[in-house]
Order: structure tokens, then C-alpha cells, then sequence
């Protein structure tokens, strides 16, 4: 039974309208007409919201066919129209995200259709102010990605390149216009690839990525289709075949080499060294993460993109302890990843977890297991906190690490710590 159908039958039984439901559930009467038509598939928060209200206890959640969100923040008003909608879009784009809000604001965001949307709607000429509008929102999921996981902001980022692509096909505008919502569309792309990535979902990611690649392009942003085209290589790197990687990578920065700034240049490069570790060549990886240093010299801020903003020294430190461990050079490896490392913290949970496995793997192949335990129990807990698949599974391959530890104190106590919650 699909979910519309399952939501009018409990909703007849309950004696409920759909306009009565709607002011329950706080979502708009059209909207949840047209889910109930099979005309728009529910967002998890919606068929929560609506599974709540009619006390289906899950039943509703399932039919939809993903998991269980987070209970939903609830709103004053009953109804929610365009206004609502324009008025929440621009109060997520004035509150930065932070380690408190972020989910909050991801909650949120899923109860409201996109902007773009209502444009579509609407039949109108957009213009400057609403490709504006998108890409402040690309920025938003940025941030708030750099503090929810991505099982938690898949259907968040995908409803917005499902609303971006609409407007696309189906809004006039210049050609001027249309070339930057190309690029938004390949920047939110790019974002959704690596939340689907982070969320397990490779093949979703894959086809995102690819997509915004085509979509920069064809906008003219070679560097945005570099990092489309790089982030791919990334993910291949790391769940498929390395020597893929390498060749996809490399040719991500030479296609933007002389298109890009020199921190693009240097995150572009970054991933073409974690190609290497991966696939095992040390005299490689090492070239090129001095040419990563190389280029970060030459750095100049008023020409980066907005998307390196997360681009520092201590990552560039911290991606070549990763690549160091990656090729069993703990020597070299674990006073980087130490010193980079101990300025993170929990208002960026995924990172510091991911970053603290590495340490600890390291601590491990230099036989320093107490070391690698204590750091893999941070990991463990932080990996908890961001709901993130990648930051789980780095933890599930510390714990066969340290496997071969078990009578050691400090490895018992983190096998303890993942068993308690497991």
C-alpha cells in the first residue's frame, strides 16, 4: 500500500479531514493533499509528522519506506504557506549552524518545501535575487553538514537538487541566470554526493556527483566540476579500486589547473595523494602532498571559491597522517595526526571522530596500544553523536584492529564502551 493510501484510510478511521490533519501534523493543507493524491512522495519529517498525529506508532514511517527521523520541532502556526516558507529559508540562512541548532535546523528545513519551488509555481521570470537565494542555501547545507550526518540530511539535500533541477527546466530567465543556477546546481550536487557518501548510499552519490559535474560545466565553473569530479575520485578511493581513483583525481586538478585558485588546486591535490596512499605508492603520495604545500604558499582567500572554507593547515596536516597511516608509516604518521588533531572537538563530531581512528591506527601499528584504545574510545563516542556511517564503519575497523589486544585494560574498556550501545 503506498503512503497516501495508508494515510487516508487511518485518517477516514480517525474522523479526520485533511485540513484537520494538516493543522495536526503542522504541515500545509495542499501539500499533504497532493502526498495523499500520490501526486509528491512524503519527506521523512512529513511522514513522521503525519504518523504522529494519527498515532499509527511507526506504521506510516515504514510504508514510506526510510527510516525513523528524529521526533520533529514543532511551530507555532497551523498552516504553512509560501510566506512561512520564504520567511523560514531566510531565518536559516541568518543562524549559522552550530554543534546545538543543526539538527534542529535540518528538522526544520524538511518541513517546508524549497523556494524554488514556489517559483516554479508561480510562472515567473526569476532574475539575480533568486539564484541568490539558492546558493545562500547551498552555503547552509555546507554548514550544517559540517554537524549532522548524512543519514540525517539525505532527504534535506536531495529534496533541494530535486527543487533546483525544476527550477531549471521549468522557470525563464537570462542566460546569465541560468548559467549560475547551473553552477548552484553543480555546488548542491557536490554537497548531496558527499552526504549520500557519508551516509553509505555510494551508487545516490555517484550519480550526484556526475550530475554536478555535467551541471558546472555546462555553467562554466571548470572548478566546480573539478571537485564534483574529485569528490568522486575520494569516494572511489576509499570503496572501490585506488588505481581508478588516482586516474580520476588526477584528472579532476589537471582539468582545473589553470581554471582554479591555488587552495582549490591544493584540496584537489590532497585527494590525488589519498589516491596514492591508497593504492599503496608511497613515492607518489609523498610528490604530491609537497606539492599540496607548494600550492597553499601561493594562497590568495579573495579568490577561493566558498566551498574551501574548511581548507586549513591543520586538515592538510591531518590528511597526510591519514595517508602516512594509510602506508604503515606510523613513525611519520602519529605526530601530525596528534598535533592537527588536538584542536578538534565535539562541535564537529564526524571529523574528530574520523580523524582520532587514524590516530589511533597509527598508535597501533607504532605498538603504542594503550594509546590507540583511549583515542578509539573518543572516536567511538563522537561517532555517536554525528550519526554518520563513515565515522561508524572507521570505528568498526579499529575494533578488528584491536582485536588482537583483548586482555589489554584499555582495549577491554573500548570493546565494553561499543558493546553497550551496540
Amino acid at each position: 500500500m503506498a503512503f497516501g493510501e495508508a494515510m487516508r484510510t487511518r485518517r477516514e478511521a480517525a474522523g479526520l479531514s485533511l485540513r484537520a490533519l494538516a493543522r495536526e501534523a503542522h504541515v500545509d493543507p495542499g501539500h499533504l493533499s497532493r502526498i495523499e493524491a500520490g501526486a509528491r512522495p512524503p519527506t521523512p519529517a512529513i511522514a513522521e509528522a503525519v504518523d504522529v498525529a494519527l498515532g499509527a506508532d511507526g506504521a506510516l514511517v515504514a510504508v514510506a519506506g526510510r527510516p525513523r527521523p528524529a521526533p520533529l520541532c514543532r511551530f507555532g502556526s497551523d498552516t504553512w504557506s509560501r510566506d512561512d516558507s520564504e520567511a523560514l529559508a531566510a531565518a536559516l540562512v541568518e543562524h549559522a549552524p552550530t554543534p546545538e541548532n543543526a539538527l534542529r535546523l535540518a528538522h526544520e528545513w524538511l518541513v517546508a518545501e524549497p523556494p524554488q519551488v514556489f517559483e516554479v509555481r508561480a510562472g515567473r521570470r526569476i532574475g539575480s535575487s533568486t539564484v541568490e537565494h539558492v546558493e545562500q542555501r547551498v552555503h547552509q547545507l555546507r554548514l550544517l553538514d559540517d554537524h549532522v550526518g548524512g543519514e540525517e540530511t539525505f532527504a534535506l539535500v536531495t529534496a533541494e537538487v530535486a527543487a533546483t533541477a525544476e527550477l531549471l527546466q521549468l522557470a525563464s530567465y537570462t542566460e546569465d541566470v541560468g548559467r549560475r543556477l547551473l553552477v548552484g546546481l553543480g555546488e548542491l550536487c557536490q554537497v548531496a554526493g558527499w552526504v549520500a557518501s557519508d551516509a553509505g548510499r555510494h551508487r545516490d552519490a555517484e550519480r550526484l556527483y556526475l550530475t554536478g559535474l555535467r551541471a558546472a560545466h555546462a555553467g562554466g565553473d571548470r572548478a566546480g566540476a573539478a571537485n564534483n569530479l574529485s569528490s568522486l575520485a575520494y569516494q572511489v578511493s576509499n570503496v572501490g579500486d585506488p588505481r581508478d581513483a588516482v586516474l580520476l583525481a588526477r584528472s579532476a586538478f589537471r582539468g582545473a589547473e589553470q581554471h582554479a585558485s591555488a587552495t582549490t588546486r591544493a584540496l584537489l591535490l590532497e585527494r590525488v595523494a589519498w589516491a596514492h596512499a591508497r593504492a599503496g605508492d608511497a613515492h607518489a603520495c609523498d610528490r604530491t602532498l609537497a606539492a599540496v604545500e607548494r600550492e597553499l604558499e601561493h594562497q590568495r582567500p579573495d579568490d577561493d571559491p566558498v566551498w574551501v572554507y574548511w581548507l586549513s593547515s591543520d586538515e592538510v596536516e591531518i590528511m597526510a597522517g591519514r595517508c602516512w597511516t594509510e602506508l604503515r608509516r606510523p613513525l611519520r604518521a602519529v605526530p601530525i595526526l596528534e598535533r592537527a588533531t588536538a584542536g578538534y572537538g565535539a562541535d564537529i563530531a564526524r571529523e574528530t571522530a574520523l580523524y582520532l581512528t587514524w590516530l589511533a591506527e597509527a598508535f597501533v601499528q607504532a605498538h603504542e596500544v594503550d594509546q590507540a584504545a583511549d583515542a578509539a574510545t573518543r572516536a567511538l563516542r563522537l561517532a555517536r553523536v554525528a550519526r554518520s556511517v563513515r565515522a561508524t564503519e572507521r570505528v568498526e575497523v579499529l575494533r578488528r584492529v584491536l582485536e588482537p589486544h583483548r586482555g589489554n585494560v584499555v582495549v577491554d574498556e573500548f570493546e565494553d564502551s561499543y558493546r553497550s550501545n551496540s
